[in-house]
């Protein structure tokens, strides 16, 4: 084989070779690219799935991004709306500390002070009282602790809304002008008005509100500045001072029991007798309380009667009356009472000696009285009882001793329409003419507007009732009138002619009682004539007595007895419980007779009971219980609508229980002293929607500082509101 040959065999098995290289070479691409074709179309399968669910989630975050602009949008109203009521809170908050502050200065106690002042606390004082500079403990220590000491009956207010200003986001300035009441402790008789304009720094210090910074600028105004009318210091003093005296001449003629008639006079006073006088009294220096009701003893048992009045007699023989002086110091407080030429007409007592004279004494009496601030009183320190007797014809040349006459001193009238009633006021005495109560006359007719008149009477020649001639001493008298006539022949009545009769209300002692007079005229200035009738039975309270009886237009004569005629309830003691959202600050509390009645009284309220009344109680009738009248703190209660301040709550409660389920069988007769124009009642209970609210809108009847309810029948609270005065 030739060289050719075999190199052309080489070269086709190396290419045979290289072939079947190449062959398997591919082999093993073609696989692998199958597999990555496979692969791929997965790949291509899954980016589909994916690019649909991310679509989707594109979509969803789409509509989560406009939810959360609209959240985001409410978000921020709420801030906003946050923060005003966050401010208004706080500035709520801050003045409630400032008038928590001054309110805890009126307690008078440090305690209701302190916890509203911060540690780092700074007074500075410009004026009254106690000017200065003060920190928390100098404070608390010497302005706190005089003004305690120094002051006592301490009443303030502001005269316009407090301003707020926020300083920063935590701290507020409150200013305000405020005025406290104060009645010195050592001269208790001055009433001193403080004037202060103030600012005041409130900061919030650990969640809590607290007063850093006091300015304080004050000074002293008279009262009669701040209140319209009132009177000065000497005129409230003369008036006192002269009531003693007059109390005594009263208790003189009124044949009172001695303690009663030297009631005023100093334990170690001195009363000067001289001049003339029946043999039985004794002239000369009568030293200490008991000498003086020896003395006023003696009075008491000679004379059975005694016609009096009190008067200064000028030298050219004018009348006047009393005359009184009064020196005002902290110290040394002091009052002159000059009564001369004071007539008094004794009727000598059976046994006596010298029965049956009637002797006519005259007597100047100057007497000088002095301060006790420890029993906050005036007493009577010396006296001069100078007495002359005089024959009785030149007093009562005129005067009638056989004829009764009754002279009108004082009327109040009104018309009545029956369909509201009325109040009339005259002197101590307040008539209430329910409504539905209408005039029956003569000729049996019935009308329901009419004029109705509340009158008084002095009395001359009327002596005490032939059953008690000794016992009762008559003082003076009073009627009502119909069309302006004083007779039995006309009546109060209902619509249906039945007798309705008034309400009449006096402000005496329990020592009074009255007898029914008539059978006289009546000319429109005096009521002549006429005779007793029967006694009346009158309601007793403490310095209160009522009577729910009177329907006929006649003579009432106050008849004065030395003890006690009627019994008033009894006090008693119980702690008044939180009810109906209420929190108690007063109670009084008197055990009630329901068969007898009584008349309860508490500050400005007196509530009658009348006779006859039984409580029908969850544990069955009750006819004797303790009642009770509780005050509540009025910013217990909201306004019952605009225009309307809560000023008074209160509620009656029987054996200790306020309560819708008990019930009286007749109507409790409520009277308030209290400013009257605008004044509405309002019922407080569980209103309908299950809340404390109002529940009931009361009728009143309105006075002149008085409001009357006629309808109360359950011990449940009320609400007095008046007038917002802007």
């Amino acid at each position: 084989m030739d060289t050719k040959l075999v190199g052309l065999i080489g070269v086709i098995i190396i290419l045979l070779i290289v072939a079947a290289i190449g062959f398997y070479e591919y082999s093993l691409e073609a696989g692998n690219y199958s597999s990555l074709s496979s692969s791929y179309s997965s790949l291509s399968s899954s980016y589909s799935t994916l690019n649909s669910s991310l679509s989707a989630q594109l979509q969803k975050a789409k509509q989560n991004e406009s939810m959360y602009m609209k959240e985001a949008e409410n978000y921020s109203d709420l801030y906003m709306m946050y923060k005003s009521l966050y401010k208004q809170n706080t500035e709520g908050a801050a003045l409630d500390t400032a008038l928590e502050f001054y309110d805890g200065i009126s307690i008078e106690s440090p305690s209701d002070v302190l916890p509203y002042l911060a540690s780092n606390f700074t007074a500075t004082i410009k004026g009254v009282p106690f000017s200065g500079t003060y920190n928390l403990e100098s404070f608390n220590n010497t302005w706190l602790s005089d003004f305690f000491s120094n002051y006592e009956t301490v009443y303030f207010y502001t005269t316009a809304l407090p301003t707020i200003t926020q300083l920063s986001p935590n701290t507020y300035e409150v200013t305000d002008v405020v005025q406290f009441f104060v009645a010195p402790s050592n001269d208790p008789i001055y009433l001193q008005v403080f004037n202060a304009s103030n600012t005041i720094i409130v900061q919030e210090i650990n969640g809590k509100m607290e007063i850093t910074s006091l300015t304080w600028s004050g000074n002293e105004v008279p009262p009669s500045t701040v209140i319209s009318g009132y009177p000065s210091q000497h005129i409230l003093q003369s008036n006192v001072a002269l009531s003693e005296v007059l109390s005594e001449i009263n208790g003189l003629g009124g044949e009172f029991s001695s303690p009663t008639i030297a009631q005023n006079f100093a334990p170690n006073a001195v009363l000067e007798v001289t001049g003339q006088l029946p043999s039985v009294f004794k002239p000369g220096n009568y030293s200490g309380i008991s000498n003086i009701e020896s003395f006023f003893s003696t009075w008491d048992n000679y004379f059975i009667f005694v016609a009096e009045y009190s008067q200064n007699l000028l030298p050219n023989g004018t009348a006047v009356p009393p005359s009184v002086s009064v020196e005002l110091s902290p110290s040394g407080t002091m009052a002159m009472v000059v009564a001369n030429v004071t007539p008094f007409i004794g009727f000598v007592n059976q046994g006596e000696p010298g029965f049956p004279n009637i002797y006519d004494i005259h007597v100047d009496l100057v007497t000088y009285l002095q301060y006790n601030s420890t029993t906050a009183s005036w007493q009577i320190e010396k006296q001069i009882f100078n007495a002359t007797m005089i024959p009785i014809l030149q007093d009562t040349l005129y005067y009638n001793l056989n004829m009764p006459i009754f002279k009108v001193i004082g009327e109040d009238t009104v018309t009545v329409n029956a369909s509201q009633g009325a109040i009339l006021q005259e002197g101590n005495i307040v008539t209430v003419i329910k409504p539905g109560t209408y005039a029956m006359l003569p000729n049996k007719s019935i009308v329901s507007v009419y004029n109705f008149s509340l009158v008084t009477f002095s009395l001359q020649a009327v002596m005490p009732p032939a059953q008690d001639f000794f016992n009762l001493t008559p003082t003076y008298a009073f009627a009502f009138a119909i069309n302006g006539q004083i007779s039995p022949e006309y009546s109060l009545v209902n619509a249906s002619g039945s007798p309705d009769a008034a309400i009449t209300i006096v402000y005496a002692p329990d020592t009074w009682t009255s007898w029914t007079w008539f059978g006289g005229t009546f000319n429109g200035t005096a009521y002549m004539g006429g005779s007793y009738k029967f006694a009346d039975h009158w309601i007793y309270g403490n310095g209160v007595i009522v009577n729910n009886q009177f329907f006929k237009p006649v003579l009432w004569i106050f008849e004065s007895s030395c003890k006690p005629v009627g019994m008033p309830p009894t006090p008693v003691s119980i702690t008044p419980k939180e009810v109906l959202g209420l929190s108690p600050i007063a109670d009084y509390t008197y055990e009630v007779n329901g068969e007898t009645g009584g008349v309860v009284t508490a500050g400005n309220i007196l509530v009658v009971v009348q006779p006859g009344t039984t409580i029908t109680a969850p544990s069955g009738n009750l006819t004797t219980f303790n009642f009770s009248i509780v005050f509540y703190a009025p910013q217990n209660v909201t306004a019952p609508k605009s225009g309307q301040v809560p000023f008074l709550v209160f509620a009656y409660a029987i054996n200790n229980c306020v309560s819708f389920h008990y019930v009286a069988s007749k109507p409790f007769i409520t009277v308030i002293m209290t400013p009257s124009c605008g004044a509405n009642m309002w019922t407080w209970g569980l209103t309908k929607s299950g809340t404390y609210g109002y529940v009931l809108h009361d009728p009143i009847l309105i006075g002149h500082g008085i409001v009357i309810n006629l309808t109360f029948v359950r011990p449940v609270p009320w609400v007095l509101t008046l007038p917002l005065l802007m």
